[in-house]
């Protein structure tokens, strides 16, 4: 083994190419059973690193999602919701603008049509496009802002949650009306305004947000930013649950 050859193995080490470094000798020896010239063989080499490192960049991205496990597109029944149409949905997905805009999507209906599982849909496919999603509950995200505002580094988490270009969150309806969660909601969504995009999912229509937030004005200008650049969604249907209730019966 030459100098050279020995070498490499660590130069590719210290140049974090953890697939070439596994993959070079092998490829090697490929390159020279089907005579690839050099350059074909440093292209395959470089486009295995990427393609790894894609999957392995993808596959955090999911992890880090938290998205609810059996909510994705193919398991969605548009047939029984009304107000849902695939081609707005699919645009969604493969028209990303929006995205890179910080536009949101407002998702409202009764409990139990399919929200959460559309919110889902959207966010898996976003993934798989390489766009950074986290999923959260709205209780949990209002709790964790409050516990932040207390520790006064309420500014430290929204910045942090500016990593994900778009946040999930789900059953806005069921945050509580009292001072503080209305004031970090409020400053969540003030927060991302034209900066990152927010998908809501709420079974109370706008008109009954003066049940989310403690004053007026701040409900009007909360609703003003969510919907300045939105797609709005009203889910109608009778409830998932309750039609899968009713076929275990019937079982």
């Amino acid at each position: 083994m030459s100098s050279t050859t020995a070498a490499l193995p660590l130069m590719l080490k210290q140049l974090r190419l953890a697939s070439m470094k596994e993959n070079w000798q092998s490829m090697a020896t490929k390159a020279i059973s089907q005579q690839w010239t050099p350059q074909q063989y440093l292209h395959e080499l470089c486009l295995m690193e990427l393609n790894i490192r894609e999957d392995k960049r993808l596959k955090r991205y999911l992890h880090e999602a938290m998205l609810p496990a059996g909510k994705r597109l193919g398991d969605y029944d548009f047939k029984a919701v009304k107000g849902v149409q695939p081609v707005q949905i699919h645009t969604l997905i493969n028209e990303r603008q929006w995205v890179s805009r910080g536009d949101n999507v407002l998702l409202f209906g009764a409990s139990g049509v399919g929200k959460t599982h559309l919110a889902s849909a959207l966010g898996y496919a976003l993934v798989e496009h390489g766009v950074r999603v986290k999923f959260m509950p709205a209780t949990l995200l209002v709790q964790l802002l409050q516990q932040a505002k207390a520790e006064l580094r309420l500014s430290d988490a929204l910045n942090k949650l500016d990593r994900y270009a778009v946040l999930i969150v789900d059953d806005i309806g069921y945050v509580r009306k009292t001072e503080q969660e209305s004031s970090v909601l409020f400053e969540l969504i003030a927060h991302r305004y034209e900066r990152g995009s927010l998908i809501i999912t709420s079974n109370q229509s706008f008109e009954d947000w003066d049940q989310l937030f403690d004053d007026t004005v701040m409900t009007v200008a909360a609703i003003d930013r969510l919907v300045h650049h939105a797609t709005i969604i009203h889910c109608e249907g009778d409830s998932y649950r309750r039609k899968t209730a009713l076929k275990k019966e019937k079982n």
